[in-house]
């Protein structure tokens, strides 16, 4: 950490990738200079470069003023990049530019600026699997790819629920003025048996839903309903479907869609790039059609 070397975190979304970047830079020599986060993935590529680069008065429409990015901001300090390898191939020719002489311009200028930070990047894909197929620069891949830190799953952290969960119950009743818990042995049997595809993130999530409706004192088994995916039984009995002739055939795709599109982001802990991994759905089709649904992420 106390190295000014780029590292790059791969891991499942919701594993804490954001967390460890904020360590490292806070561990860092450079832990008293700005520390700055863009998620590659939230921005079309136009909003990403003008807040990566900065941008002159009226280089756009809508540059309404000179504006500093996050390159000039981050100097002396930390950059993290989230979600890098949805960078479009433009913008990773642009970074690996940056990356070799520390200079750029701000779009819709010619003077050449210069900044010097400390680089970490994070991805839920492997990027040596994008390099392969074609969607990642091999050259940038090499040039981030110093120091790779993977970050495990949940599922393969064992004991990790156990402090989680207790840390996060503590948080959330001194954010809410509760006394929800202690946790009992089966609670956390139950928690510890969960997959959670989300992470720590779905974890997260979980405990803060279960301390707002808890009224308070001891946490059972019977109390974790709310926050628990259930295996549906083997045993379990057919559900009744309307006749065919009472639900038409538009009708039945919507349910279907809606309650998918529930379940998808249940199991996602609330993160749109994770259920559009799990889905095959792209990201802005996945918005489409949870704006459709009026489905929103908490």
């Amino acid at each position: 950490a106390k190295l000014d070397t780029t590292v790059l975190l791969e891991g499942e979304s919701g594993t804490g990738k954001d967390v460890v970047a904020r360590l490292l830079h806070a561990e860092s020599r450079r832990a008293k200079a700005p520390y700055l986060d863009v998620n590659c993935g939230a921005l079309p590529e136009s909003l990403l470069e003008g807040l990566l680069f900065g941008y002159e008065k009226g280089a756009f429409t809508g540059a309404a003023k000179t504006t500093a990015g996050t390159f000039e901001k981050a100097h002396g300090g930390s950059l993290f990049l989230d979600e890098i390898a949805d960078m479009s191939p433009k913008l990773q020719s642009a970074l690996l530019r940056v990356l070799q002489d520390g200079c750029f311009s701000r779009v819709g200028a010619t003077e050449r600026r210069s900044s010097d930070f400390r680089l970490i990047c994070a991805t839920n894909k492997p990027l040596a699997a994008a390099v392969a197929a074609g969607t990642f620069r091999e050259d940038l891949f090499y040039r981030i790819n110093v120091v790779v830190l993977r970050l495990p799953p949940l599922r393969e952290r064992s004991g990790d629920v156990l402090l989680l969960a207790t840390h996060f119950l503590e948080h959330f009743n001194a954010k809410f003025a509760k006394t929800v818990g202690p946790l009992s042995p089966a609670a956390l049997q139950a928690l510890e048996a969960q997959g959670w595809p989300g992470n720590v993130r779905q974890l997260k999530h979980a405990i803060e839903r279960l301390v707002a409706l808890h009224p308070g004192g001891p946490v059972d088994v019977s109390h974790l309903g709310g926050i628990l995916e259930e295996a549906p039984a083997s045993d379990a009995p057919v559900p009744v479907l309307p006749a065919v002739e009472t639900l038409g055939y538009r009708e039945a795709r919507q349910d279907f869609e809606r309650d998918y599109l529930r379940r998808l982001l249940a199991s996602a802990g609330g993160n749109v790039s994770e259920a559009a991994r799990l889905s095959g759905i792209p990201r802005q089709n996945l918005y489409v059609r949870m704006k459709r649904w009026d489905l929103v992420i908490e």
